[in-house]
């Protein structure tokens, strides 16, 4: 093993462990693997800057941004009063109301974390109140927060598009069949879940009662009127996904002022200070990734990868599943951004090289990051979930282990028939 695959193989994941923010740890390696190769130390220094020069980023903060606004503005409010008033009836229904409410708001804000404690925020307390065990609360939203990476727009989606160099509008098409399938199979285990926990019930408290659904939808037109705004003027050509993330926050905030008027100045500052922080926090990852992925094609590991796998398969199907084993394993200690940004170079060569759809394999990827939200160690909806509830993370997991399993039966699915995936994009086209 020579120095710089060394470097690559040991220094990393040490630097990791010792607790390195994911940034550093990328940027130190990709500058040592340049000491190493004898590569003149503007290449590190070019590819940072190489990596944040990409137009479709600038999608990522704006889109955080707008469901900040949504969230600030009360806009996410109507949205769940009208997923009350559709499903109250139904025994266990503010689970279903949670899901359906994630699915939704997933369509504006694009991220995981965010979709949890916009939502949870508002529904973890109301179904403690009407008798829902905390847990079960708790599992509930984290696992409906996981739909803001599938359902489009989505930052992993736009992050994956730019490493892997395919459309951002096929991967947000390609996310919306296996998104709705994803979505109402979650709205499902939650169902049962409630009913297995003894959580029945039925009664829909308040202004809910009084009005019809038909009056709620009407209340809540402009909320409901974002996501095909948004999404059906990236699918027509109207505009382009950043393009499309500016009308979001736009409409966001002419909706937040003029319509509701419920935007506060803190809840102003509140959006934009979040945006900016969680925004930037991804602009550096980005940033130092891209050194990393440089040195890694120049030691050709994608190339040696592509040749270890075809001693086990040449089957695209079988390349697949050991892909997904790794990637179970790996969200279970990885960030997920970080995920995309370290093993999309690697594994976009060796799918390509067995004849696998990239935009196939983006929505494989984005699955197998919905699961790692979930999953202790470092499940970040896991974590938010059980902040928001009040109860332990041991509890929490219990309770989320039945979406956990559906969602690895789903990621089945979708890597079996990737007609699932490709059939709106093909259609698009």
């Amino acid at each position: 093993m020579s120095d710089v695959t060394l470097a690559l193989a040991v220094l990393f994941p040490v630097l990791l462990l010792l607790g390195v923010p994911i940034y550093a740890a990328l940027g130190i390696t990709g500058l040592v693997v340049t000491w190493l190769t004898n590569v003149p130390l503007v290449f590190a220094t070019q590819s940072i800057l190489n990596g944040l020069d990409n137009f479709p980023l600038l999608a990522i903060p704006a889109f955080i941004l707008a469901g900040n606004l949504m969230e600030s503005g009360g806009i996410t409010n109507d949205i769940i009063r009208i997923f009350r008033r559709s499903f109250g009836h139904v025994p266990g229904s503010l689970g279903i109301v949670t899901i359906l409410s994630c699915m939704f708001f997933a369509a504006i804000s694009g991220s995981g974390p965010g979709t949890v404690a916009a939502i949870g925020a508002i529904m973890i307390p109301a179904m403690i109140r009407q008798g829902y065990p905390a847990p079960y609360s708790a599992a509930v939203s984290a696992t409906g927060g996981t739909l803001g990476v599938l359902i489009p727009p989505s930052n992993p989606m736009i992050i994956y598009a730019i490493i892997a160099n395919v459309s951002v509008t096929d991967l947000f098409a390609a996310g919306m069949l296996p998104g709705l399938i994803v979505g109402l199979t979650l709205a499902a285990v939650a169902y049962f879940a409630a009913r297995r926990s003894g959580a029945v019930v039925t009664q829909v408290q308040g202004e809910q009662e009084q009005d019809s659904v038909a009056s709620l939808m009407w209340q809540g037109k402009w909320a409901l009127a974002m996501p095909p705004i948004v999404l059906g003027g990236i699918y027509t050509g109207l505009f382009t996904p950043v393009e499309a993330s500016v009308v979001a926050v736009a409409y966001a905030l002419v909706i937040s002022l003029v319509v509701y008027r419920t935007m506060t100045w803190e809840g102003f500052n509140r959006a934009f200070e979040g945006a900016v922080l969680m925004g930037g926090a991804l602009m550096i990852v980005v940033a130092c990734s891209t050194l990393f992925a440089r040195t890694i094609t120049l030691e050709r590991i994608p190339q040696e990868l592509v040749e270890l796998f075809s001693l086990v398969s040449s089957e695209p199907l079988v390349i697949l599943l050991l892909i997904n084993i790794l990637l179970l394993i790996i969200g279970t200690f990885m960030e997920t951004i970080s995920a995309i940004i370290i093993l999309a170079p690697i594994l976009v060569p060796l799918v390509r090289n067995f004849g696998i759809d990239p935009v196939h394999f983006g929505i494989i990827l984005i699955i197998n990051i919905e699961i790692a939200f979930l999953t202790p160690p470092l499940g970040v909806n896991l974590f938010v979930g059980s902040q928001i509830a009040g109860v332990s993370i041991e509890k929490v997991f219990r309770a989320i282990l039945p979406f956990i399993v559906a969602l690895i039966g789903l990621l089945a699915l979708i890597t079996l028939v990737p007609g699932l995936s490709l059939l709106i994009p093909s259609l698009l086209r």
